[in-house]
């Protein structure tokens, strides 16, 4: 189900861009080491330093009672505090500055849309409005963006999971995969397309907002037949 937060795209006049927040904006996995260490008062070091899962990261392993801890003190806690990607802010302000209204598309359950703009708050992210399209645990080669993002339309969305992008159609939006090289990635050997592929947010902005028709100098790459829009 999709929840949101304040959402009126339809009859909004400026151009949208749809963003991930965790793995895009908001560092994930260290938020888990501070959540681990607030619980349990100890400190994580980094394992396995491409870990797709934050647990693996840190070679962490918990027992029932361990993990149900650590999740009351995440949800009290862990959406409110999340530090930011390098230049996430700053590429933020300067997609908002060329006037894009910017939208956070999550997976993160709608329970916690507060605590999620609390964060962008705290750090001063130009972004009030959070749409939810919940995390199909139990299928991962599902989708759960998709009819999100086709309704939507924005002009780009960006995310760091292949799958967000799986099977969107019809649609002239530009999909931007945010690739951390992580070694597990469910989705690493799909064949999913996605338009463009950078190391972060700040430096897709660089490359996008350096021409005056935005994005005119990046290499594109070719769309297939059936995903592409009717006009």
């Amino acid at each position: 189900m999709t929840i949101d937060s304040t959402l009126s795209s339809t009859t909004n006049p400026k151009p949208i861009i749809a963003l991930d927040c965790d793995g895009v904006l908001l560092d994930y996995h260290a938020t888990f080491a501070q959540i681990y260490e607030q619980t349990f008062g100890k400190k994580l070091t980094i394992v396995s330093p491409n870990a797709h899962y934050a647990e693996r990261k840190y070679n962490v392993n918990f027992n029932d009672e361990e993990k149900e801890e650590f999740k009351q003190v995440w949800n009290e806690y862990g959406w409110r505090r999340m530090p930011m990607h390098d230049g996430a802010l700053e590429a933020c302000l300067l997609l908002h500055e060329a006037g894009y209204e910017l939208i956070c598309v999550t997976a993160m359950s709608s329970n916690f849309i507060e605590h999620r703009l609390e964060n962008f708050r705290l750090h001063g992210f130009p972004i009030d409005k959070i749409i939810s399209s919940g995390y199909d645990k139990d299928n991962f080669n599902n989708n759960p963006k998709r009819k999100i993002i086709e309704d939507l339309n924005p002009v780009v969305f960006v995310d760091d999971l292949r799958r967000n992008f799986n099977n969107i159609q019809h649609v002239h939006t530009k999909l931007i995969f945010i690739d951390h090289q992580r070694e597990d990635d469910p989705n690493q050997h799909d064949n999913i397309y996605y338009d463009a592929k950078y190391g972060s947010l700040s430096e897709f902005v660089q490359d996008f907002l350096k021409t005056k028709q935005h994005g005119e100098d990046i290499k594109w790459s070719q769309r297939p037949s059936h995903l592409i829009p009717f006009s």
